[in-house]
């Protein structure tokens, strides 16, 4: 994100200028965001298409159906008892080229042309993930209406949306435990594609999870990290107390749940792979900061693994490391049976 921290996000914009009535009947959104650009048309459909002619006064045009005359007949169609007539243009592809397949540049050029002087009982909104500026349709839009770049949200955005949505669901969520699931879901990390879709998913998810009243770390784990990764960690936690029993027993519900061993495996070598470069980094005297800052990733995951790490030594992570390698091909070979081999890892640690 780009964004001066006194800048405000678009979405904050939008909402602003949608309250004041201080809204351009020629838009363009774009962005990674999706979620926030169907927010802001679901905005403008609620202000202004009447509720019982949504069908008629409200028109989406996608990349497949948006020819240059059918936007502009679109547009000049009168609402039926609508403030406003609401068009989306959504993944509009002459906003990143000037000869995209399909489109004439004569076409492009009279569309320009209306969009200077359009109806102005209705509102039209050209979308996309990405725009290219030095476009015609782009630089026309950015001259004659208002334009909002839904980008990622910033931590302090994440958290009020998060929050919102679990006071909403009655159920209370520590600060804490919010700020673990949004480093949990990476949604800040610079290469994430994960976005506010998948962030609401996780949220639901864990309110289903939940005991109704009040979101635990488990709850996170389950619902975000997945089966998998709680699986690992409720093995370690056998494994450090010197509870082997409570290992297997983790490990048969796994097998028997009809999770694929070589799954297991993988995700098993994936948790020790972090632990020996998380306890290289400690031993060359590195924070949790620099840790994470190296290797990237989930912070959350980096800090959940601290306490187990602390317990090996660089030789047994490597040790440990060695023998599910070994495990995977002992299974693969047909040596030993999946529960046999994993077994046999769990015992030798």
């Amino acid at each position: 994100m780009n964004r001066k921290k006194s800048e405000k996000h678009a979405f904050q914009q939008f909402a602003e200028d949608i309250k004041t009535d201080n809204i351009s009947n020629v838009m363009l959104m774009y962005g990674v965001e999706q979620y926030l650009i169907k927010w802001a048309v679901d905005s403008l459909i609620n202000k202004y298409v009447n509720p019982a002619t949504v069908s008629m006064d409200y028109v989406l045009l996608d990349e497949e159906h948006a020819s240059c005359d059918e936007i502009i007949e679109a547009c000049e169609t009168f609402s039926m008892f609508s403030e406003k007539r609401i068009v989306w243009v959504r993944n509009f592809k002459p906003l990143t080229s000037d000869s995209p397949r399909g489109y004439q540049k004569k076409d492009l050029e009279r569309l320009i042309e209306y969009l200077e002087s359009s109806n102005q009982g209705t509102i039209v909104v050209f979308s996309g993930d990405e725009i290219k500026d030095s476009t015609l349709i782009v630089k026309a839009l950015k001259k004659n209406g208002k334009t909002y770049d839904f980008d990622k949200l910033g931590k302090g955005e994440l958290t009020s949306f998060a929050r919102k949505r679990f006071r909403a669901a009655g159920i209370d969520i520590s600060p804490a435990i919010l700020a673990q699931l949004i480093d949990i879901t990476g949604y800040n990390n610079r290469e994430s594609d994960y976005r506010l879709y998948n962030f609401e998913n996780d949220i639901a998810k864990i309110i289903a999870l939940s005991d109704g009243i009040r979101i635990t770390e488990r709850d996170l784990m389950e619902a975000v990290s997945g089966d998998m990764d709680t699986f690992i960690f409720d093995m370690l936690d056998g494994i450090v107390a010197n509870q082997k029993d409570k290992a297997f027993s983790v490990l048969h519900n796994m097998l028997h749940s009809g999770q694929d061993a070589f799954s297991i495996i993988g995700s098993i070598a994936s948790q020790f792979e972090l632990m020996l470069s998380i306890r290289q980094l400690r031993e060359d005297g590195m924070d949790l900061k620099g840790i994470h800052s190296r290797l990237g990733g989930s912070e959350f995951r980096i800090k959940k693994l601290l306490p187990y790490t602390n317990r090996y030594s660089v030789e047994k992570l490597k040790k440990a490391l060695s023998s599910i390698y070994e495990v995977d091909r002992s299974i693969k070979t047909g040596l030993l049976s999946d529960e046999l081999a994993l077994e046999i890892f769990i015992a030798g640690i």
